[in-house]
């Protein structure tokens, strides 16, 4: 149950009341071509023009995600049971076709193309999690098959020396944790697992992690950017009966201890990032829900 718990807290849908009716869900992006949108070489100052041209190429993801995620929670709050399968049969259907669309495995553009393709990836990895159980043999089949693709091409970006494995790395490590909790890829969880174990290395002895305190003024963004992923990582192994957050003898909690301060005090970060911070943090603040239950 502590599973459950944990992925509903990273995004959460009220149930309906009325009987729901599945859209057809649209049709599969295959290609990606995005920009990096800061301007300058810390990647702290956005160029908003660059912005609002990444987000208008990648808006059709952005739906589609949405889409399956409300299904997939809805189908864990609805209390009624017509409804749970309604839902969730949706989310499946939508995953099940982008699957055997190659959705996300044609021409990938960009690093940064790459990058968005992990998050959605991971997304879709949690959203399937949640509703796994309701999917057919066939399309069991077809979303493994294809999410396992994703992950590969996701790890073959990081074999890339020029590739930082920065809060990027930890966003694949989260979709390669719950990928192989639902196709019990004993392989997949043992590099989720080393994803998390960088990360605990990274922890320095303030608690915080260099290549995120780079980050300059959105250095403690970053911080709690990269929490989001690793705080669910280690709530997925607990559910798995694994405790990875005493990897590097707790350097996890210490990382949340010190992000914590720094979002009620973020002089703290200021100090070590030698600039103000960007306020307010914008990354969200899922990861403390999961942490603190």
């Amino acid at each position: 149950m502590r599973l459950v718990f944990a992925i509903l807290a990273l995004s959460c849908s009220d149930a309906l009341a009325a009987p729901y009716s599945c859209d057809p869900p649209p049709a599969a992006v295959r290609d990606l071509d995005l920009k990096r949108y800061y301007s300058d070489q810390t990647g702290s100052v956005v160029d908003q023009n660059l912005l609002s041209e990444s987000e208008a190429a990648s808006a059709p993801l952005k739906a589609y995600l949405s889409h399956v995620v409300k299904d997939a929670d809805a189908a864990w709050t609805a209390t009624r049971p017509e409804e749970r399968k309604a839902r969730a049969d949706c989310a499946v259907s939508w995953i099940a076709t982008w699957a055997r669309s190659d959705a996300l495995l044609g021409n990938i553009a960009t690093k940064q193309a790459s990058y968005r393709r992990t998050w959605d990836m991971t997304g879709i990895a949690l959203a399937y999690l949640k509703v796994h159980q309701h999917a057919s043999e066939p399309d069991r089949a077809a979303i493994h098959s294809w999410l396992e693709r994703l992950a590969a091409a996701g790890e073959k970006l990081f074999e890339n020396g020029d590739v930082k494995r920065n809060n990027q790395w930890y966003w694949l490590g989260l979709g390669l944790a719950a990928i192989s909790t639902t196709t019990n890829d004993p392989g997949m969880w043992l590099r989720a697992r080393r994803v998390m174990q960088d990360a605990a290395d990274s922890v320095d002895s303030n608690g915080m992690l260099p290549m995120e305190l780079a980050r300059g003024k959105r250095a403690l963004h970053y911080h709690s950017f990269a929490l989001t992923a690793l705080v669910a990582i280690a709530e997925i192994a607990a559910a798995r009966g694994e405790d990875w957050y005493a990897f590097g003898d707790g350097a996890l909690h210490r990382l949340v201890d010190t992000t914590c301060r720094g979002l009620q005090s973020p002089q703290i970060f200021t100090a070590k990032a030698g600039i103000a911070q960007d306020l307010p943090v914008t990354a969200g603040g899922g990861w403390l829900k999961l942490y603190s239950d």
